[in-house]
């Protein structure tokens, strides 16, 4: 029953972004990155250029060119295998530009994580509650990889305001904004995931998140999507933030 629930919603995301249902057969398409990005749209009419952090296999940035159709889209992500993927599925599409690297608060190497959930992957260990209540990102692999800072690539990536930082990145993004303090003023809206649990060990979670982006001269919009376990309780939440005029 759970099951038919699960694809009614699903068509029912797909039918109210105006997709349509075929859109669904197309390699890299994310029903939630679609619901993610048909709220975000409600409340951001227009982006030219989006910062795509955490890509994973793309999820995103196809989800993002039906509802920003003339942006320009930079994908990063570390992981060599699920880069690959991210290349296969974007390779038709010439406004996204794929990077394999991570970022954060400088630049040389980190040692990463690589789920073999390649959602849960990160910089940070997965926390033994997430374990627990997600079996299936217990197992992951620890591998070197480059790391580079928004600071230092924004000279060299051409963006055209209003410009969207997308942060996916497993309770990293207080790193990645780091290294990115002085080209925040750049940066016109702010959307990541915050825990209201500790999902990966050492992360900050909602508050010290909201408190931190808040001093970085941004002001809250609205959730846009969140995580939630069977018995209903709200583990993450993706939050929308707009830069202070």
């Amino acid at each position: 029953m759970n099951l038919i629930f699960k694809i009614a919603d699903a068509a029912k995301v797909f039918v109210q972004s105006g997709r349509g249902l075929t859109s669904l057969l197309h390699k890299g398409v994310s029903i939630a990155s679609t619901q993610l990005l048909h709220n975000c749209r409600h409340y951001v009419p227009e982006v030219k250029t989006i910062l795509d952090v955490g890509a994973n296999q793309g999820q995103f940035a196809l989800s993002a060119l039906h509802y920003y159709p003339k942006a320009s889209i930079h994908s990063f992500e570390p992981i060599p295998t699920v880069y690959h993927l991210l290349q296969q599925n974007t390779r038709k599409t010439p406004l996204i530009h794929t990077y394999n690297f991570a970022l954060g608060s400088c630049n040389g190497t980190v040692e990463f994580h690589s789920n073999h959930y390649s959602h849960a992957s990160s910089v940070l260990n997965v926390s033994s509650l997430h374990q627990q209540i997600l079996p299936h990102t217990a197992g992951c692999n620890n591998i070197e990889v480059p790391v580079r800072c928004i600071d230092d690539l924004l000279p060299a990536i051409p963006v055209t305001a209003p410009v969207l930082l997308k942060l996916d990145v497993q309770g990293y993004e207080k790193e990645v904004l780091k290294g990115a303090v002085r080209s925040l003023d750049r940066i016109d809206y702010l959307l990541f995931e915050a825990s209201f649990v500790p999902m990966y060990e050492g992360e900050p979670l909602f508050d010290e998140m909201h408190n931190y982006v808040k001093e970085l001269g941004f002001e809250f919009i609205a959730p846009v999507g969140f995580l939630q376990t069977d018995a209903l309780q709200i583990l993450q939440m993706d939050l929308l933030y707009r830069r202070k005029k």
